[in-house]
């Protein structure tokens, strides 16, 4: 596991209902392990490489990348229905910024609704953002998918079209059921009703 998402997440937190209607599986978020990550990673297809990578990113270059990244700023969350990821939430902080401005990214695999996951994914995103103190998050998205803009100002995002990117707050106020919260007065943890 990463960071301290262990203590802020319960190794498993099943729902109740299922919002996404993909599977009669239950659906379950939890801080997100290498292996699955790569593993998630390595199972994309074209289009959602393109989308999370904004490249058709090759199976080669996706390990090379994850060798390198700094783990002491590296975050990720997943979304689970059974034993496989269906959708992950990263936050990438930087020695020189800390959590300043940490950058957000999404990616969903074999969901026929992703827009969802896609909301609960970010609005988990924005929570761990802001329990590290970050005022705001870099999210980069594929300037074709329309959807992704739409959801960074669903949730008060300022987009820049010309780059495909966007910078979110992280005060954003979830509607859909995912919350932040202080279970004990002084620690944050993520909260799912």
């Amino acid at each position: 596991m990463f960071d301290l998402v262990s203590e802020q997440i319960s190794p498993t937190a099943t729902h109740d209902k299922q919002p996404y209607g993909a599977t009669n599986l239950p659906i379950r978020l939890q801080s997100a392990h290498e292996e699955q990550v790569l593993a998630h990673f390595l199972q994309l297809t074209f289009e959602e490489r393109i989308s999370r990578f904004g490249a058709a990113t090759g199976d080669d270059a996706i390990r090379a990348w994850r060798e390198g990244l700094d783990r002491g700023h590296y975050i990720a969350v997943s979304v689970e229905q059974g034993h496989r990821i269906t959708g992950l939430v990263e936050l990438f902080g930087s020695r020189l910024a800390g959590w300043q401005r940490p950058e957000l990214a999404l990616s969903t695999h074999g969901l026929r609704d992703k827009s969802n996951v896609r909301l609960h994914l970010l609005e988990i995103g924005l929570g761990l953002a802001r329990e590290r103190e970050a005022r705001d998050v870099y999210f980069a998205f594929n300037l074709s998918e329309n959807c992704m803009v739409a959801l960074a100002r669903q949730c008060g995002g300022i987009v820049d079209h010309q780059n495909g990117t966007a910078v979110i707050p992280c005060d954003f106020v979830s509607v859909g059921g995912v919350s932040t919260c202080r279970a004990d007065g002084r620690r944050p943890c993520i909260e799912l009703r």
